[in-house]
C-alpha cells in the first residue's frame, strides 16, 4: 500500500479532477479542453458501464479513437472481460452512492489508482458514474526504493548504537555510555552523579529547553524529540536530536532515559537548502521586479515621448536666446535625462535590445579607469592588473562600460570619507560546477572582472538587497539605486554571474565573471551622421494615445510630409483596404486595443506586400527589431524618439523601395 502521505496528494489530485469533471457531460468546449489536455484517463459511464464519454489520455491507453470507444463497455476494453471486474470501483460507487477507490496491479508491471464517482442527474438520481484512473508505478517504485534505504538505515543503526543516558528526577547523572563518551569527549566518571547542566557536556543555549523537556518527561507527559547542541570536551559543537522517555521499575521509581542522536550533518544540509531557498526566492523577486519594471517604463515612454516631441515642436515655434527658449532647453534636456533612466530600468530588466558582438574586455576596463582617476582624491590609491590576454567576451561595449563605472563608483563612494585602495583585477579564469554553484551555467572559460576597495563594507541584512532597484543605503544625491540592478541584470543576460564577498569594515570585492567565446576578432562599428531630412511622401499615422498621434502629426508635417491620422487600428485597417494607393508610409504603434500594431502591419502587408512599415514601441518584450524584419516591417523606433531620430528612420525606410 502507498503511504499515507502519497495517499494525500493523490486524493488533492483526484478532488480537482473532480472538479473539472462536476455535472460532466456538458455542452462545454473549455472543459472537454481541459479535460484533453490531462495525462490521467476520464471516462463517463452509464450504470451498464458503456462508455459515455472518454478524454484522449483514456483512448490512447487502448489506441483507440473516441469514435471507436464510446457506446462499448469499459470492462472489455481495458480489462477484456465479458462481464464487469468484481472490484470495479465506479460499479461499487454507482451501487453504494459514495466514491470508491482501489489500486490495480496489472499485468504490464504498472500501478494503478482508480476513483469512481457516481454520476446523477438534476433530480438527484443515479444515472452513471465517472472513473478517473491515475498511473502509480513511479510513487510505488519511489516508495519501495525508499523502504529498501531504511531498512539498510536501520540494520546501520543496529550495529553503531546511539549515545544513551540516564537522569533522575532532579538532573544528575545516572549513567553515560561507551557511546556517549566517545561522542563527549567526558569519561562516565566525569560526570557520574552531577547535574547535566553542571559539567559543560551542554551549549548554554541549550539548556533551558532541555529543562522545560525534562521537567514535562518526568510528569509523564509524552514529548517528541528535539534538538540539543552539545558542546565536546574539546569545546567544538555537535548538534544532536534528544529523545527522553520515561521510565519506571516495579518499586515506582523513575528516571528519565535520553537516546541521543548526531545530527550534524542534516543540521549542515538544512541550512545548505535554506541558503539555496534564499537564493532561489532572490532570484523570483529579481524576476518579478523586473518584469514590474518593464511594464512602468512602456507607460513611462509614452509619456517622455509626448513630453519630448511637444517641447520640440515648442522650441521651433519659440525666438532662441529668450528665457522661454532657454526655459523649453531645460525641459528637454531633463527629459532626456528621464529617457536615459528608463534605458537603465530595462536594462535592469532585461527587455532593452542590444546586440552584443566579439568584445576585449580589457579595452573598456581601462578607458573607464581613465574616466574615474580625475574625479578620484588622492587618497584612494588605484592598483590595477589587467592581463591584456584575456580572450574576448560577447558583449555590448555601452553596456560594459556601465558595468565597470558602477562598480568603480560604489568602491570611491565606500571609501570616500577614509580614503584607501582600490583594486582593479582583470583575468581569464576556469570553473567548473563547484567553482559556479549554478547548475543553468556551463563550465569553462570566464573573464573575471574584480573590484575591490578597503571602505567600509557592506552589513549582512543589506547584502541581500544590494541588486533590488532602487535599493539605495546612499545619499540622495550619490545615486538612484539603480546602479547594482542594472549591473546584475546586463551580466546575466550575458549569461554570466556576480559573486560579492564584503564585510563591515573590511571592505567588498565584487567579482563578474562573462563567458569566453571562440573568435577572431571584434567588428567594428561606424556611424554616418546625417542632417535631418524631410519629405513630402503621405503617411498613415496610427496611434491609439490621442496626446501623441496629434505630437507626431505636428512634426511630420513640419518635415514636409502630408499625414492622415488615426487613433484605432481598425479604422486605420479601413482607411488603408479602402485606398492602398494614398500612402506611401504606414507609422504605427504597437500597442493597441483590437488590433496590435503587428497584427495590423500583416493585414497591411497582405493587401500591398512592397508598402513601407515602421512600428513604434515603449517595451521590446513582444517584438524586436529582428522579428519585425522577418516579417517584412521595414522600420522598428523604440520609444521615446527625438524628432531627428525619426525623420531619419523614415528616410531609411523610404529609402529601401
Amino acid at each position: 500500500m502507498l503511504k499515507k502521505s502519497t495517499y494525500e496528494e493523490l486524493e488533492r489530485k483526484v478532488n480537482e479532477l473532480e472538479k473539472a469533471t462536476d455535472e460532466f457531460p456538458a455542452s462545454d468546449q473549455r472543459k472537454e479542453a481541459i479535460l484533453n489536455s490531462l495525462k490521467e484517463h476520464v471516462i463517463h459511464q452509464d450504470t451498464e458501464m458503456r462508455i459515455l464519454w472518454a478524454n484522449r489520455a483514456a483512448c490512447e491507453s487502448v489506441n483507440l479513437s473516441y469514435e471507436e470507444i464510446v457506446g462499448r463497455y469499459c470492462y472489455k476494453i481495458w480489462a477484456r472481460r465479458n462481464d464487469p471486474c468484481p472490484d470495479c470501483p465506479v460499479v461499487r460507487a454507482i451501487e453504494t452512492g459514495q466514491p470508491q477507490a482501489i489500486e490495480k496491479y496489472t499485468p504490464d508491471e504498472r500501478y494503478w489508482f482508480i476513483r469512481g464517482y457516481p454520476f446523477r442527474d438534476k433530480n438527484g438520481d443515479i444515472v452513471g458514474g465517472i472513473e478517473i484512473t491515475l498511473e502509480i508505478t513511479e510513487q510505488k517504485q519511489a516508495e519501495e526504493t525508499i523502504r529498501e534505504s531504511e531498512r539498510r538505515y536501520s540494520a546501520l543503526v543496529q550495529e553503531s548504537p546511539d549515545a544513551i543516558i540516564s537522569l533522575d528526577k532532579t538532573g544528575n547523572f545516572l549513567s553515560f555510555n561507551t557511546v556517549a563518551e566517545r561522542i563527549s569527549g567526558f569519561s562516565a566518571e566525569e560526570v557520574m552523579g552531577k547535574h547535566f547542566t553542571k559539567i559543560g557536556v551542554l551549549a548554554k543555549e541549550s539548556i533551558p529547553k532541555a529543562l522545560k523537556e525534562f521537567a514535562l518527561v518526568i510528569t509523564g507527559i509524552e514529548r517528541p524529540p528535539f534538538e540539543l547542541t552539545i558542546m565536546r570536551k574539546d569545546k567544538s559543537y555537535l548538534f544532536m536530536e534528544a529523545n527522553p522517555r520515561l521510565i519506571k521499575n516495579k518499586e515506582e521509581k523513575a528516571w528519565i532515559q535520553v537516546t541521543l542522536r548526531d545530527i550534524t550533518d542534516r543540521k549542515l544540509v538544512e541550512k545548505e537548502k535554506k541558503k539555496l531557498e534564499a537564493q532561489l526566492q532572490q532570484a523570483h523577486k529579481m524576476e518579478t521586479i523586473g518584469t514590474l519594471a518593464g511594464g512602468i517604463a512602456h507607460d513611462f515612454n509614452n509619456i517622455l515621448y509626448s513630453i519630448i516631441g511637444y517641447t520640440e515642436l515648442a522650441l521651433d515655434d519659440t525666438e532662441k536666446r529668450t528665457h522661454l527658449h532657454d526655459n523649453l532647453q531645460e525641459v528637454l534636456i531633463a527629459a532626456k535625462r528621464a529617457k536615459d533612466l528608463v534605458k537603465q530600468i530595462l536594462t535592469f530588466s532585461r527587455q532593452v535590445d542590444r546586440e552584443p558582438k566579439p568584445l576585449k574586455i580589457q579595452i573598456v576596463v581601462q578607458e573607464a579607469l581613465k574616466l574615474i582617476r580625475s574625479s578620484l582624491p588622492s587618497t584612494i590609491e588605484i592598483n590595477r592588473d589587467i592581463d591584456n590576454s584575456c580572450r574576448l567576451v560577447m558583449a555590448d561595449a555601452t553596456q560594459i562600460h556601465q558595468v565597470v563605472m558602477n562598480l568603480l563608483t560604489n568602491a570611491y563612494h565606500a571609501m570616500e570619507d577614509q580614503g584607501g585602495k582600490l583594486d582593479v583585477t582583470l583575468k581569464e579564469v576556469d570553473l567548473d560546477l563547484d567553482d559556479l554553484q549554478d547548475l543553468t551555467m556551463p563550465t569553462g572559460p570566464y573573464v573575471c572582472l574584480t573590484v575591490a576597495d578597503t571602505g567600509t563594507g557592506i552589513d549582512k541584512y543589506v547584502m541581500d538587497r544590494i541588486f533590488e532597484p532602487y535599493f539605495s543605503t546612499k545619499k540622495k544625491d550619490k545615486g538612484t539605486g539603480l546602479g547594482l540592478a542594472m549591473v546584475h541584470g546586463i551580466v546575466k543576460s550575458y549569461g554570466g554571474k556576480i559573486k560579492v564577498y564584503s564585510e563591515p569594515g573590511k571592505g567588498s570585492s565584487f567579482h563578474v565573471y562573462l563567458p569566453v567565446i571562440q573568435t577572431q576578432g571584434e567588428k567594428k562599428e561606424t556611424q554616418l551622421v546625417l542632417p535631418v531630412e524631410g519629405g513630402t511622401e503621405r503617411i498613415l499615422l496610427v496611434d491609439d494615445e490621442l496626446q501623441i498621434v496629434r505630437m507626431e502629426q505636428q512634426m511630420l508635417e513640419r518635415l514636409g510630409y502630408h499625414v492622415t491620422v488615426r487613433t484605432s487600428s481598425i479604422e486605420s485597417l479601413e482607411a488603408f483596404r479602402s485606398a492602398p494607393d494614398k500612402f506611401d508610409l504606414i507609422i504605427t504603434d504597437m500597442t493597441m486595443p483590437n488590433m496590435t500594431g503587428v497584427e495590423l502591419a500583416k493585414k497591411i502587408i497582405e493587401i500591398k506586400p512592397d508598402i513601407p512599415i515602421i512600428i513604434c514601441t515603449g517595451f521590446s518584450e513582444k517584438i524586436s527589431e529582428h522579428t519585425a524584419n522577418t516579417m517584412g516591417i521595414r522600420g522598428y523606433v523604440m520609444k521615446p524618439v527625438i524628432k531627428s531620430e525619426l525623420a531619419k528612420k523614415i528616410k531609411e525606410v523610404l529609402d529601401q523601395k
